[in-house]
């Protein structure tokens, strides 16, 4: 899956569905412009006999601009009115809709094992999709086996599952729905579900209108006591509300029909992305299998979720079959697609599935393949493929592979985060799980090693905390200071997910005291700007805080002067000598845009807020443009033919800050 061309294509279907749905409003707008004016010369007379010159003056009556005008600027005012409204109602994000669906967050620390098991299956994936683990939220009252991702971003995004699906599917079934919905997550599917809630609501909106002008008549004719004289009138305005009602709901269906359209085609792509992250189709068309044979099916019964049917896994009504309108494919083409041999036997499923043992001791197989190369790899122990954590990577290094890994998580990658959390000690993983003791590590992360310095730190932290925290920091700082430089980025990413349980208010102090903390020792370093920047940067946009990654340069022509800083910066970290950086600056600059022009490397010391400016201006790059940065970085930190692990993090959190998130960077690859 190549994940630029996801993202353009998810922008392009954006601008579709939008051009789309504002073609249905101009419809609706000339029937409803129609039906005022029909109102106008029939029931304006006051006559009941329908006469021929009638239609005459309808088509007359409907060359008066100024009143086109007016119905035009009155229904774009509603249906725009009624789409912001809904819009901004899902501004925080997932979190918004997973809490809309009656969702129950997962603590992170949970310890009931079918939440543990789902747990760490999103932790796995996140870390090995290079993003920060989002938050999960379980639908408990309902049994049907089903799942979501919601948000806007990858920085407000959330995983939600129906109690059906953690209680009836295996580890692997779970992991392909789970895998199904990161490629969602990935290639900017979301986005364009929210946006299409919407606009769906703005065009509902005339039909609720029309609904209240009949109720609202019809009360107050009941009321009256001179229904004969005010009758006609009565009855001009239910008819308006009856034609509202009617072109609300066909205008409506035709939103559906294209919603619909849009949101099959995704779901095959999201399907076939789940297989090769995971690498075993097995375990997302088992899911569906199992959807088929269950008795819950599918079906989500909370009374909001139908405003969000295209966002779910399955189809929320349950039907095997998919119509005009139905937002997923049928459930057996979709497994076809996955397991040709299937032949639509949902109980022959039940009778061959694989039992939990089975599972386990073919995973057991994958990891003893797994173990045979570690020596060529240099990484004894770690159960994995050559990886970056086992040393520098050297050798024939292709910059294009890197970037190909962009947003293209794989099954290695998987397991290579899983033994990575695992170097991590007992207590120091209990404590990035737990929202208390998360924002204990942060402080202890950046503890100085001068005496001075740390008792300023700490007295910081208690003047914004209290003397407990001051007690969890202390003894945090020696564990997490002394973590590898490999496990900083799956740490930092751990905690994002925690952090993100705080309260906006806990929010604003933690965020205070770590900016304080940094400013101590009077100076940035490339570890402190990791944190500030990576760390604090999602959370930041997280909160509403920082600004949303929108859109802002189509291409590279005004960001010249950032791309030269960012390239700058790495190749002075990963070169040792200037010579060798400006050779590496000099290659990757070539491979910008030739309007460029010529510019040479120029080491003009560590500038941490030019950095974060380069940075913050190239996040608003269209997806392509951001592509062509990642190109040239890749040319730099591998122009050498070795990769050191710091430039490897370095790449990965330049990645995330882009929102192009990088898995690991394999030998294998």
């Amino acid at each position: 899956m190549d994940f630029f061309a996801s993202q353009e294509l998810a922008r392009r279907n954006t601008r579709k569905l939008v051009l789309l749905l504002a073609l249905t409003v101009v419809c609706i707008t000339l029937a409803i412009y129609g039906l005022i004016v029909g109102l106008f010369v029939f029931a304006g007379r006051g006559q009941q006999q329908f006469r021929m010159d009638d239609m005459s003056n309808w088509f007359t009556s409907l060359q008066n601009l100024e009143l086109f005008g007016g119905v035009l600027t009155g229904v774009s005012a509603v249906v725009g009115f009624g789409s912001l409204y809904k819009i901004s109602e899902l501004n925080a994000g997932g979190k918004v809709v997973a809490e809309m669906l009656g969702g129950r967050r997962l603590l992170p620390g949970s310890s009931n094992l079918a939440e543990r098991r789902l747990l760490n299956i999103v932790e796995e994936m996140a870390l090995a999709s290079g993003v920060a683990v989002p938050p999960v939220y379980v639908l408990d009252g309902e049994a049907g086996i089903n799942a979501f991702a919601a948000g806007h971003t990858i920085d407000d995004c959330v995983i939600g599952v129906n109690r059906g699906t953690l209680e009836t599917l295996n580890r692997d079934e779970l992991q392909g729905v789970i895998a199904h919905e990161f490629s969602h997550i990935l290639n900017g599917d979301m986005k364009m579900s929210l946006r299409m809630i919407g606009l769906l609501h703005g065009i509902l909106i005339i039909a609720l209108i029309g609904y209240q002008l009949i109720r609202t008549v019809g009360n107050s004719r009941s009321n009256s006591n001179d229904k004969e004289e005010k009758g006609g009138g009565a009855a001009a305005f239910i008819l308006l509300g009856v034609g509202l009602v009617a072109i609300g709901g066909i205008g409506l269906l035709f939103s559906k029909l294209i919603k619909a359209s849009v949101s099959r085609q995704r779901e095959y792509l999201a399907d076939a992305a789940a297989v090769q992250f995971t690498r075993n189709p097995e375990g997302i068309a088992g899911a569906l299998k199992m959807i088929g044979a269950s008795q819950s099916s599918s079906v989500v019964r909370q009374e909001n979720a139908e405003s969000i049917s295209h966002m779910f896994f399955a189809n929320m009504h349950g039907s095997r079959l998919a119509g005009f309108f139905s937002t997923h494919p049928p459930l057996i083409k979709r497994i076809q697609k996955l397991d040709p041999r299937f032949t639509g036997d949902f109980q022959e499923y039940l009778k061959t599935r694989p039992t939990a043992s089975v599972l386990e001791e073919r995973r057991e197989q994958q990891r003893e393949q797994r173990r045979s190369p570690l020596e060529k790899f240099g990484m004894p122990g770690m159960g994995l493929p050559g990886t970056v954590g086992g040393g520098a990577l050297s050798g024939a290094l292709n910059p294009a592979v890197l970037v190909s890994a962009v947003g293209d998580p794989t099954d290695e990658d998987v397991v290579y985060s899983r033994a990575l959390v695992g170097k991590i000690p007992d207590s120091l993983q209990r404590a990035i799980r737990d929202v208390y003791l998360a924002r204990c590590v942060v402080f202890g992360w950046l503890l100085d090693e001068a005496p001075d310095i740390r008792r300023e730190q700490l007295g910081l932290v208690r003047e914004n905390a209290n003397d407990a925290t001051v007690q969890y920091t202390e003894q945090l700082a020696e564990q997490i200071q002394s973590a590898a430089i490999e496990l900083r980025l799956p740490i930092s990413e751990i905690l994002q997910g925690t952090l993100v349980g705080l309260s906006e208010k806990q929010y604003r102090t933690f965020r205070a005291t770590v900016i304080q903390l940094i400013k101590a020792d009077r100076e940035v370093d490339l570890f402190e700007f990791f944190i500030q920047h990576h760390l604090l940067g999602h959370l930041d946009r997280h909160f509403g805080i920082g600004l949303p990654h929108r859109t802002l340069y189509e291409t590279l022509d005004k960001l010249e002067d950032e791309c030269a800083t960012l390239l700058a910066v790495l190749a002075e970290f990963g070169h040792d000598d200037e010579p060798t950086a400006a050779a590496a600056f000099d290659a990757a600059w070539k491979s910008l845009p030739s309007q460029f022009g010529q510019r040479k490397y120029a080491n003009s010391g560590w500038d941490y807020p030019r950095l974060a400016n380069a940075v913050k201006r190239l996040s608003h790059a269209a997806p392509n443009a951001r592509k062509q940065v990642l190109e040239a970085a890749a040319i730099s930190i591998s122009h050498d033919t070795e990769i050191s692990v710091t430039e490897a993090e370095l790449y990965r959190s330049l990645g995330e800050s882009l929102d192009c998130p990088i898995p690991p960077i394999l030998a294998e690859r």
